[in-house]
């Protein structure tokens, strides 16, 4: 078995290092999830039937407004 000893002028992470690049992989992780989650429901036949409608009708100037306005609508409705 080696013992590695470690070069005397590299650096070590301290731990707020370590929890800083822990934080940010996890974020950055949690966004790609949400894309992905996104992106399975908007590209479903019928959902995108439906936000072409609203647009076609004019109800809403773009998607995300179509999807933000319905949110709020069932939040309300609670």
């Amino acid at each position: 078995m080696n013992k590695q000893v470690p070069e005397p002028n590299a650096e070590l992470l301290s731990a707020d290092d370590v929890h800083q690049d822990v934080m940010t992989l996890t974020t950055a992780l949690e966004q790609r999830h949400a894309e992905r989650k996104a992106y399975q429901i908007l590209s479903r036949p019928d959902i995108r039937n439906l936000l072409d409608r609203i647009l076609a009708r004019g109800i809403c100037s773009t998607e995300e407004e179509a999807i933000e306005r319905a949110l709020s609508i069932l939040i309300a409705e609670r």
